[in-house]
C-alpha cells in the first residue's frame, strides 16, 4: 500500500479570511436592518403626528367655515347694507347732491343717483342734447368732481313713455335720458369745498 502523505500544507488563512468576510457582511446587514427599523419607527411617529395635526386643522377649518357663515348674512335687509355703506363711505353726500342739482339746466329732471366709495352715478332727463352738453361741461368745471363720463344717452318721446306708439308725431320732441358717472374729488370735499 501506498502511504497517504500530504506534503501540501493546510490553508487555514483562507478560512479565517472567509470568516472575517462573513462577520463583516453580518455586521453590515445588521446595521442596514437597524437603519431600516429606525427609519420605519421615525416615519410612523411622524405619520401619527401629521394625522393629529391634520385632524386639528380640519376642526379649525370647520369652525372658521361656521364663523364665516354666521358673519355673511344673505341679503337680510337694507338696514345692514346701509350701515355697511355708511361705514365704507367717509365723505359728506349733501354737498355733492347740492352741486349736482345746482348745475342742472332748467327743465331737467334728476331721476336717480347712486354713490360708491369713489364715484357718483346719476340718471337725468334733459329736453335737448345741447342741455346734455351744457350740463356735462358744468360738471367737468366743478371742483367737486375730478372727471365725468357719459355712459349712455337714450331718447324717449311722450308716446313711448306712455306705451302708445301709434304713429310718429313731429310735434313732440323726445327727451334725452343720460347716465353719467362722476369721480369725486375727495380732497376738495374733505376740506369742505375750500381749496
Amino acid at each position: 500500500m501506498i502511504p497517504d502523505i500530504n506534503l501540501i500544507p493546510k490553508l487555514e488563512k483562507s478560512q479565517q479570511g472567509s470568516k472575517f468576510l462573513y462577520i463583516l457582511l453580518g455586521i453590515i446587514t445588521l446595521l442596514a436592518l437597524t437603519l431600516l427599523i429606525w427609519q420605519y419607527f421615525t416615519a410612523w411617529v411622524e405619520i401619527v403626528e401629521l394625522q393629529r395635526e391634520e385632524s386639528n386643522l380640519i376642526a379649525q377649518r370647520d369652525q372658521l367655515n361656521i364663523d364665516l357663515a354666521t358673519l355673511q348674512p344673505g341679503n337680510e335687509g337694507s338696514l345692514e347694507q346701509s350701515l355697511q355703506f355708511v361705514e365704507m363711505v367717509s365723505y359728506p353726500i349733501s354737498p355733492l347732491i347740492n352741486e349736482i342739482q345746482g348745475l342742472q339746466p332748467s327743465n331737467s329732471y334728476l331721476r336717480n343717483y347712486t354713490f360708491s366709495p369713489e364715484s357718483v352715478s346719476i340718471s337725468i332727463d334733459f329736453e335737448t342734447l345741447s342741455d346734455v352738453s351744457t350740463y356735462v361741461s358744468r360738471l367737468s368745471n366743478s371742483s367737486y368732481f375730478i372727471d365725468g363720463q357719459v355712459l349712455s344717452i337714450t331718447s324717449s318721446g311722450l308716446g313711448e313713455e306712455l306705451g302708445t306708439d301709434d304713429e310718429t308725431d313731429f310735434d313732440v320732441i323726445p327727451r334725452q335720458s343720460v347716465e353719467i358717472t362722476l369721480l369725486i374729488n375727495e380732497t376738495y370735499l374733505a376740506t369742505g369745498g375750500v381749496q
